[in-house]
């Protein structure tokens, strides 16, 4: 069992105590006055923003006001200390080492769990991983170079864990980081691995490769290019383990309580879950009514009130209710594996219409509710050639819109979703002057557990292709965006091309529209 442990920097003790002092007459979640947050407070975690005093003045300080939540988070206090205790002795080892990181004020775990460090000026966000510059992806490259030579392991390393300040990367998060030996090869991987899906998920290969280069000459390798070349594919491999293992354990969270769900019951509605930073309580007084009949004054998208817009309880706005009939027993019912699936996508950077809320009766049947994007879908906005609205878009803003489809497309299958039923009627084309996409009808939908396959690929492919109301070249225009996404697929375009037009043959209907 490790003490409790106090420590501040020489000249800070009076204003540590005075800074425990107006935290321990605060009332968590609400912060002391003079005090504000500066991100989402979490349940085991609240991040202000404060000055303390000092010897030549006052020094603007970033607070993290830890607690233990779940029974983990109190074993581990008792067994390695507090949060802040942790991070801050990281952070003295990073400072010590010459790695930029904000500079331990104080921290302490006796009466309160607390971390105090100066604030670091004028720090901006790491740039977009496919818009960075070399000399950015070196400076971020040398940076974890250092922190594994001094046996630093970071277990959430992402963009928004680091920010660049004077043109030199910071890390300004540490609280997954620990401490150890410098690290051994297979260590070295999978550290590797995981920095390379959070901070260079959306990376070209040319840079996911220059930026190991760059890491292999900071850790004074004399190997060079020829052993990044050879540890690249051991990496890869290592993150999408690693990225399949983090996406599950994110998907089980739609079907649990959690800070982001929230699950109860009525007499109406023995199953449901709702979107809590979506949603209020509201949701949960209305949706017995929701499922005994449609919302007043709801205007019906499909025959039959299958799918309708309503305004939704509380003054949140439009939003589209989706309603299922039973299933057999012991099945998930539908409207909550549409919310998981949603859930899930989302997850995966696919877009789709918030998940809101899901509930069902005793025999499966209930609704789906999402929020209501404003545009048509992609069939409409495609059909009638130059004389619509697909066709009265400028050239590039035309081809812009085909390829992002393509993008779409190769996202969701690279992190393994299938579509069975992906056609242009359920893909929504916002009214924006971007043209964002939306997967509106999640039905089809498929989480598989390993990677899907190119024939599937080309299946769901031809579904989209067989329902587009474009031209062949615009059709092609897909394909081939689809096609160059990284990394480079085993098949080639001709080959693939072929093997969709072989079930558009089969999908088309005898009037050539979409079914």
């Amino acid at each position: 069992m490790i003490d409790a442990m106090r420590w501040c920097a020489p000249g800070f003790e009076d204003a540590l105590t005075r800074l425990e002092a107006d935290f321990r007459a605060a009332t968590w979640p609400e912060p002391p006055e003079s005090y504000t947050l500066i991100t989402r407070p979490r349940a085991m975690r609240m991040v202000l923003r404060g000055t303390v005093d000092r010897p030549d003045g006052h020094l603007p300080v970033i607070v993290k006001w830890s607690r233990p939540d779940t029974m983990p988070d109190h074993v581990s206090k008792r067994l390695r200390g507090g949060k802040g205790v942790r991070e801050g002795r990281v952070l003295r080892a990073l400072t010590a080492g010459g790695i930029r990181a904000p500079e331990p004020v104080a921290f302490t775990d006796e009466n309160l769990d607390l971390l105090v460090t100066a604030e670091v000026p004028d720090l901006q966000p790491l740039p977009p991983a496919d818009g960075a510059s070399r000399a950015e992806i070196d400076a971020v490259a040398a940076v974890l170079a250092a922190m594994h030579a001094a046996g630093v392991r970071h277990r959430d390393l992402h963009a928004g864990n680091m920010g660049i300040t004077g043109g030199a990367p910071v890390l300004v998060d540490a609280g997954s980081a620990r401490r150890g030996k410098p690290l051994n090869e297979s260590e070295r991987i999978d550290a590797l691995a995981r920095a390379r899906n959070g901070l260079l998920a959306h990376a070209r290969r040319t840079q996911r490769l220059r930026a190991l280069v760059a890491y292999w000459r900071s850790a004074r390798r004399d190997d060079g290019i020829e052993s990044a070349r050879a540890l690249a594919r051991r990496i890869e491999e290592r993150a999408q383990q690693l990225a399949r293992r983090y996406r599950r354990g994110r998907d089980r969270r739609a079907t649990r309580t959690g800070i982001h769900f929230v699950r109860y019951g009525t007499e109406e509605a023995p199953r449901a879950i709702r979107w809590r930073e979506g949603t209020d309580e509201a949701w949960e007084s209305e949706t017995d009514a929701w499922l005994r009949d449609r919302p007043a004054g709801a205007r019906s998208l499909k025959q039959g009130d299958l799918v309708c817009v309503a305004l939704g309880p509380g003054g949140h706005g439009q939003v589209v209710a989706k309603y299922y009939g039973p299933v057999a027993a012991g099945r998930l019912p539908r409207p909550l594996r549409a919310f998981r699936r949603a859930y899930a996508l989302q997850n995966r950077h696919v877009r789709v219409p918030q998940p809101l809320a899901a509930a069902a009766r005793a025999d499966g049947s209930g609704f789906y509710a999402a929020a209501w994007i404003e545009g048509e879908n992609l069939h409409a906005f495609t059909a009638g050639g130059r004389d619509g609205t697909f066709g009265a878009l400028p050239f590039r803003q035309r081809v812009a819109l085909l390829e992002k489809m393509g993008r779409t497309l190769r996202a969701m299958h690279e992190n393994d979703v299938s579509h069975r039923d992906l056609k242009a009627p359920n893909v929504l084309v916002g009214a924006n002057g971007m043209h964002d996409l939306w997967i509106a009808d999640l039905d089809g939908v498929r989480i598989r557990r390993g990677r899907v396959n190119w024939a599937r690929r080309a299946r769901d492919l031809a579904r989209l292709d067989a329902s587009l109301g474009a031209n062949a070249t615009d059709r092609m225009r897909v394909l081939r965006s689809y096609m160059r996404v990284l990394p480079t697929p085993p098949v080639t375009l001709r080959r693939m091309a072929e093997r969709i037009d072989l079930h558009v043959r089969r999908k088309r209907g005898p009037s050539g529209a979409p079914r």
